[in-house]
């Protein structure tokens, strides 16, 4: 079967691992569209990888309308030359790793319908807070759900609205997944000594905005009477805010504050920490759909404190502790209790480790995968 993926978000070499696994399948051929470049939390990011031996991928610049803004951007996009992809590659099955209200999305399934209308689509949402889009948004949906012969949802949350949108057809709740191979326990002692990393490290890695919570975990810190070190990595409209609450609070000389590093670094900064903390608060719009981090940092065995906003404490299940979000003395109490207790620590590495090897490896999200790849290609006969 001839699979054509669209994702913007494959960008990233690590993102492209689901390619990876579904192509251990010998009756899968694939080819990935994905963007010659992205900005994404006001980063560029070049394509990281152009070439593979087991799928084609295919990059070219999107056209977009949102350009300057990150979100719109990300639904505002379309590929120039679809027409041709489609002519050329021929795809049984076309899915599209983008919300269906994007105009990728439609863009997408209009000249799949004209150039290969036998073809099977699906698309993805992340979507967990219910919403009803202006125009041409809310047309685009239409659009997809009625076109879309099955869905890719992260959780259950997103399952609901879809059907309370419309959408009727089958769907299939398939979290984001991580290479276990690469997340995974390393020595950081260099990277450690590097930062002047000493005592306790309270890590976090994220976009520096409200909604991330990151200011509740700062207070949090300040008022933990232990020598710990907060480890702080990303970029965001409130880094500045961010810089200045840690020096009025004291922390100054015992917090590592850093721009957002490339992901492929990312499992030796995870590795740098003793705790890893998902501060996140729900907003009038938008709640944590998943927490992408949360998984990489339990592949690297390293103990998680999340809130309890959205999909979170689904993520972490048993292999972590969960605060109230926006409660300070919550956090801070959580992150005490790792810190005093060695063999709490060591229970919680292992369990994370295991949920990821059992829940959310790529491994496991391609079979997934090509289970409907499999049922959909046995109604087309």
């Amino acid at each position: 079967m001839k699979i054509l993926s669209v994702s913007h978000s494959c960008v990233v070499s690590e993102y492209q691992k689901r390619a990876c696994e579904v192509c251990k399948y010998p009756d899968v051929e694939l080819a990935l569209l994905v963007p010659k470049s992205w900005v994404q939390f006001n980063r560029r990011i070049m394509l990281e990888k152009e070439k593979d031996a087991d799928y084609l991928i295919i990059s070219m610049d999107p056209i977009t309308w949102g350009f300057r803004q990150n979100r719109l951007r990300n639904v505002t996009h379309i590929y120039p030359n679809m027409k041709g992809i489609l002519t050329s590659f021929r795809p049984d099955i076309v899915e599209l790793w983008e919300e269906p209200f994007s105009a990728v999305a439609a863009h997408t399934i209009f000249w799949t319908k004209r150039i290969v209308p036998n073809a099977k689509i699906i698309f993805f949402s992340a979507q967990n807070v219910f919403k009803r889009y202006p125009f041409p948004f809310s047309a685009l949906e239409k659009y997809t759900y009625k076109n879309a012969a099955h869905a890719f949802l992260v959780n259950e949350e997103v399952s609901d609205i879809v059907r309370r949108k419309g959408f009727e057809k089958e769907s299939t709740v398939l979290p984001l997944g991580v290479d276990t191979d690469f997340f995974c326990k390393k020595d950081a002692s260099s990277l450690r000594k590097n930062l002047a990393l000493r005592d306790f490290v309270i890590g976090f890695i994220g976009k520096i905005d409200r909604q991330k919570g990151i200011f509740d975990l700062i207070k949090a810190a300040s008022e933990i009477n232990e020598r710990i070190e907060l480890l702080i990595i990303g970029n965001g409209e409130l880094r500045g805010e961010a810089e200045q609450f840690v020096t009025s609070l004291g922390l100054g000389q015992r917090t590592v504050l850093m721009d957002a590093v490339p992901h492929s670094h990312v499992p030796h900064y995870l590795n740098c920490m003793d705790a890893l903390v998902f501060p996140s608060v729900s907003m009038p719009n938008v709640r944590e759909q998943f927490g992408r981090v949360i998984i990489e940092g339990m592949a690297c065995e390293v103990p998680v404190i999340g809130s309890d906003s959205g999909e979170i404490p689904v993520t972490i299940g048993e292999a972590g502790l969960i605060f109230k979000e926006g409660d300070v003395a919550d956090l801070r109490d959580k992150i005490e209790v790792l810190i005093k207790n060695r063999s709490l620590r060591a229970l919680l590495a292992g369990r994370g480790r295991k949920r990821a090897l059992d829940k959310f490896s790529w491994k496991v999200i391609a079979k997934k995968q090509h289970e409907v790849y499999t049922e959909l290609m046995s109604r087309a006969k």
